[in-house]
């Protein structure tokens, strides 16, 4: 089985981050927190039990009221966890029934993390509920095939324009289409040719366990869509190739961690990453990378020999 392409994506400083054994976390909502490392939400609530109620039941009352400010708060952080860089969670929770029933099933079904009863009556409870699984799913689906219709249109307008045409153009016979066909081949080889292996930092293609990307000193943020692109635009990663993959490992595109040797020790990079070098955000959009032409040809080269799908990735910024 291959094992789902994962990203770790590493930031150094922002203000609402905060750094803690390599993990990358942001606040969000009232008293709600993003655990990008882990692909975790978790929230806070407090709660008391009122008035005239009996000391031995006063405890479990609170932390009942607790809970349920809790749910609450979470549910309103989960609203404000970016999906790119211009949309939250809580739009795709408007436009659509599915991920704002799985948002809400995710909130009601939230473990509790700590339960403290206090010295003033008052009880604290902390909730944590996942990101990835049934609420990346669901997002993903509604996203990518927003992206895969974008995509097929032109496509398919292309197909009308050219059929609608055909008759226009001189028929092509058998040999000649098997004459093209050979020099193609012959192209992709030499292209082939001049990005060896030996050449992606002094390891064997077959021996990269993983990827890292480094963006420091760029004004990335994490978010649920991350996108690597080539200078001019083209998305390397994710891209219709391997969006059902993602969809169907139930995995977030990319992971985040604050600390490079907390990336480099994570089992999933392996001992032999290959480092890539960012160029910068893409456009005003810092959710997306763009990637140097020479660093991009490294990425191409794994993604055409379908190497991707049996390691991990990490960008660092």
């Amino acid at each position: 089985m291959n094992k789902p392409l994962s990203i770790i994506i590493i930031t150094l400083f922002s203000l609402t981050a905060s750094a803690e054994n390599g993990q990358y976390t942001e606040l969000v909502g009232t008293t709600g927190e993003i655990n990008w490392t882990k692909a975790t939400v978790s929230a806070i609530g407090y709660g008391i039990a009122g008035e005239g109620k009996k000391a031995n039941i006063a405890p479990y009352l609170a932390c009942r009221a607790a809970k349920v400010d809790a749910q609450r708060n979470l549910l309103e952080s989960y609203q404000g966890v970016r999906v790119t860089a211009t949309t939250l969670v809580s739009n795709y929770m408007l436009t659509s029934d599915e991920i704002k029933s799985t948002v809400e099933g995710t909130v009601k079904g939230a473990i509790i993390k700590s339960r403290d009863n206090r010295i003033d009556g008052s009880c604290k409870v902390v909730l944590e509920a996942p990101l990835r699984g049934k609420i990346s799913k669901s997002i993903y689906q509604d996203l990518y095939q927003e992206e895969v219709s974008a995509s097929i249109l032109p496509n398919l307008w292309s197909l009308w324009i050219s059929t609608a045409h055909a008759a226009t153009y001189p028929a092509v016979s058998n040999q000649q289409i098997s004459d093209q066909l050979s020099q193609l081949n012959k192209r992709i080889s030499a292209l082939e040719k001049g990005i060896k292996p030996k050449n992606i930092n002094n390891v064997r293609t077959h021996d990269i366990s993983g990827i890292i990307i480094d963006v420091r000193g760029t004004n990335f943020t994490p978010s649920l869509n991350p996108k690597i692109r080539k200078a001019n635009g083209d998305v390397l990663y994710p891209n219709i190739g391997n969006t059902q993959d993602i969809i169907d490992n139930g995995q977030l595109v990319s992971l985040f961690s604050n600390d490079v040797t907390f990336a480099m020790d994570h089992p999933m990079i392996g001992d032999t990453p290959l480092l890539i070098k960012a160029k910068n955000t893409w456009k005003n959009l810092h959710t997306e990378i763009a990637l140097a032409d020479n660093d991009a040809k490294k990425l191409t080269y794994l993604i055409n020999k379908n190497l991707l799908k049996d390691i991990g990735v990490i960008i660092v910024l």
